[in-house]
C-alpha cells in the first residue's frame, strides 16, 4: 500500500495541479500545513449524515437500484477536493475509474457507497493511474502502465504490494484484478487476506475515508476523505443520471 513518496513519482499523463502532502499527522493536532488532519474526515461524515437525513433524490435512486452502470466516458473531468484543490483527470484515468465502477457494480454487496470508497482510495494512492515499480519489480514495466512509482514494492491503481499477499506482479498490473482485490469478499481473489472492503466488518457504518483506510492501511489515513467530492463527480459523469 502507498504510504511514502507517491507525490513526486507520478510520471503518467496526470496534469492535475495538485500536490500530495505525505507527512504523518498527529490525531487531533494540526498538521504541517496548520490544518486539523481530522477536518476532512469530519466533513466526510457530515456530508454522509446530511445525505441520509435529506433523502437526496440521487441517493434514493441509488439505494433502490444499488448499481452503477458506465454509459459515458468523457475526454476529461475537473473536480475539486474537500479543500477546494482542482483535480484534472484525462480519458485514460477515467477509463480506469470506469473499470473500478464496473467491477464494483457486479460485485455483490458493494453498491454505490463501496464504489465511491474505491474511487477515493485509487485517487489518493495513484491518481487513477496504473503505476509500475521498476525499482522493486523490473518486470512490472513490461505490462501496460501509465507511469512509475517507487513506494516500497507497491503497484497499480491501489498501490497494492505483492509482498503483502495482494497478488503477483502480473496480476497486480491488471486494473480489473486490482479492483476485485480492493473490493474483496467471498468471491474476491484473496479470500479475505489481505482484507478487501467487503471483508471489513461494518464498513458501511464507517466514514468513507475511514473505510478506504481500513483496506489500504496507510500511514497517512486522513488523505482519503479529501477525494470524496472528486469520486462523486466521477460517478455522476460516468453513470446514468438518476434523481436529477
Amino acid at each position: 500500500m502507498a504510504t511514502f513518496l507517491l507525490t513526486v513519482l507520478l510520471f503518467g499523463p496526470v496534469t492535475a495541479p495538485i500536490t500530495y502532502a505525505l507527512s504523518a499527522p498527529s490525531t487531533g493536532a494540526a498538521d504541517e500545513t496548520g490544518q486539523d488532519p481530522d477536518r476532512a474526515d469530519r466533513r466526510d461524515g457530515d456530508r454522509d449524515r446530511r445525505d441520509r437525513s435529506a433523502g437526496h433524490g440521487r441517493d434514493r435512486a441509488d439505494r433502490s437500484s444499488n448499481r452503477a452502470t458506465v454509459q459515458h466516458l468523457p475526454t476529461g473531468l475537473t473536480a475539486k477536493t474537500v479543500d477546494g484543490i482542482p483535480v484534472f483527470l484525462d480519458r485514460n484515468q477515467l477509463r480506469h475509474a470506469a473499470t473500478i465502477i464496473s467491477v464494483g457494480s457486479r460485485t455483490k454487496g458493494v453498491g454505490r457507497d463501496g464504489i465511491v470508497v474505491a474511487l477515493m482510495a485509487s485517487l489518493t494512492e495513484s491518481h487513477l493511474q496504473m503505476l509500475a515499480n521498476p525499482g522493486a519489480y523490473p518486470a512490472s514495466v513490461k505490462h501496460p502502465h501509465d507511469g512509475v512509482g517507487q513506494d516500497f514494492d507497491s503497484l497499480g491503481l491501489f498501490q497494492m504490494r505483492p509482498a503483502s499477499g495482494w497478488g503477483s506482479v502480473k496480476e497486480l498490473m491488471q486494473p480489473e484484478y486490482q479492483a476485485a482485490a480492493f473490493f474483496g469478499g467471498p468471491n474476491g481473489p484473496n479470500n479475505g487476506s489481505p482484507r478487501g472492503l467487503l471483508d471489513i466488518d461494518g464498513w458501511k457504518n464507517l466514514h468513507k475515508g475511514a473505510a478506504a483506510q481500513a483496506v489500504e492501511v496507510s500511514a497517512y489515513p486522513y488523505r482519503y476523505a479529501q477525494y470524496k467530492p472528486v469520486a462523486l463527480a466521477i460517478l455522476d459523469q460516468l453513470t446514468p443520471a438518476r434523481g436529477r
